[in-house]
């Protein structure tokens, strides 16, 4: 079933009828061919930008030893040390390096993100597209490029795991949750971790370090022993500073796996499938309930809550608040609450997403009315009701003040004085 439904995917698709076509929001999409023609040499992603560089000249990679090329590209894209995450759940290519004692590290920011595991023979990157959502690369580290100039390369087969119901059927990034046996073999867990998934059900198979509270997750488990004991003590190795006692450190860049960093990786990469899946569908002339999803996911609506206060332990938190924009009185969607939620404020900062600003005009069109009447307070399906009348006028200073950074159908006016 799953091999026949991917290779629907490239079959030519078809002219929008008039009328979208009614399916579900995870239906296979014809997107292989025009007009999303996602294997279309034509890219314009960060991964894409930096090869060109790269071509012709303007840029060069200088391996180190132990990581090759790995610190070269995180400068050049600009992606922090501080969001390392380490996964040492065998849900990857390098299977066979991937182990609790050598897990896989990966690095991100809002476009990019990298990964990497000690002994690898390439690198293995994923970067957003605004048009055509996710594309997948791989770069041969120095020891097996055979000496030639270094080049990224797509890589479709990363496809048979990055398309699929966990992806919404769009190319997009994945986190799940295993528990795992002693060699890194996944046991049980769940498919697909969102924004929205509970804290409990979170980070199996993933190093996590932080200070958590009284909130538990199921990382930092690495063997079936462990498992056991977390069932009866749900709070073992919930909270952790640093992972020399689990983790051979040598090579990697940080002895962290931050948990903001976790925590705005899942909100992150699923809000990205949905813009992807909402903008697919429209080209294609489907039509399903992923705008009113996306809508919901923007205003976090199903944001789960937790007891206590949650911080971080690599200074990701401070990276990710400080890259803006930002109101003239420093007030920022990208603010952090982590006292029960993850964000300050009630919106995501996805909305400044260039994948959202270059969404089909109709779509784009119906979700920023959408959204207007919600942060007026008229009726929008009930979504009114999320907001108070306090968090709706926050909103709209924020976004008025940093209205040039969001798409036309998204901006809003200065709120008047006594006015709502």
């Amino acid at each position: 079933m799953f091999r026949l439904a991917f290779f629907l995917c490239w079959l030519p698709a078809v002219l929008p009828a008039a009328e979208p076509r009614k399916v579900t929001v995870e239906a296979s999409l014809p997107f292989g061919q025009a007009p999303v023609d996602y294997l279309g040499e034509t890219t314009a992603d960060p991964i894409a930008r930096l090869d060109r560089r790269l071509v012709d000249g303007e840029a060069t990679l200088k391996p180190v030893p132990g990581r090759g090329y790995l610190d070269a590209v995180l400068r050049l894209l600009r992606v922090p040390v501080s969001s390392q995450l380490l996964v040492y759940s065998k849900t990857a290519v390098n299977q066979r390096l991937v182990t609790p004692k050598t897990p896989r590290a990966i690095y991100f920011n809002d476009a990019v993100s990298v990964a990497w595991v000690p002994g690898t023979a390439e690198l293995e990157l994923a970067a957003v597209d605004p048009v055509k959502g996710a594309m997948f690369y791989v770069l041969k580290q120095p020891e097996a490029s055979a000496g030639g100039a270094p080049r990224f390369h797509r890589k479709r087969s990363c496809l048979a795991c990055h398309i699929g119901r966990t992806t919404l059927s769009v190319p997009g990034g994945i986190v799940r949750s295993f528990l795992v046996e002693s060699t890194g073999k996944p046991l049980e867990g769940y498919s697909r971790v969102t924004g929205t998934t509970r804290i409990t059900n979170r980070w199996g198979g993933w190093y996590v370090t932080g200070r958590l509270g009284s909130s538990i997750h199921m990382g930092n488990l690495v063997n079936r022993d462990e498992n056991r004991r977390h069932r009866h003590d749900a709070s073992f190795r919930a909270s952790l500073d640093r992972l020399d006692a689990l983790v051979d450190l040598k090579t990697y860049l940080s002895p962290h796996s931050d948990v903001v960093a976790h925590l705005v990786l899942d909100h992150q990469l699923h809000g990205q499938n949905l813009i992807t899946r909402v903008s697919y569908e429209h080209r294609l002339g489907r039509r399903s309930d992923a705008e009113d999803r996306l809508l919901r996911y923007l205003l976090l609506a199903e944001e789960p809550r937790w007891e206590g206060e949650i911080a971080g332990t690599s200074g990701f938190a401070k990276w990710f608040q400080e890259q803006g924009p930002r109101a003239g009185d420093g007030r920022s969607l990208r603010q952090l609450d982590l006292s029960g939620h993850l964000f300050r404020y009630r919106l995501s900062p996805l909305v400044y997403s260039p994948q959202l600003a270059v969404m089909p005009d109709a779509p784009r069109k119906r979700l920023g009315r959408r959204f207007r009447a919600v942060l007026e307070g008229r009726p929008a399906g009930g979504l009114e009701k999320l907001l108070s009348d306090r968090q709706r006028a926050d909103l709209r200073d924020i976004l008025e003040a940093t209205r040039e950074d969001l798409p036309t159908e998204w901006r809003v006016g200065p709120r008047r004085r006594g006015v709502e």
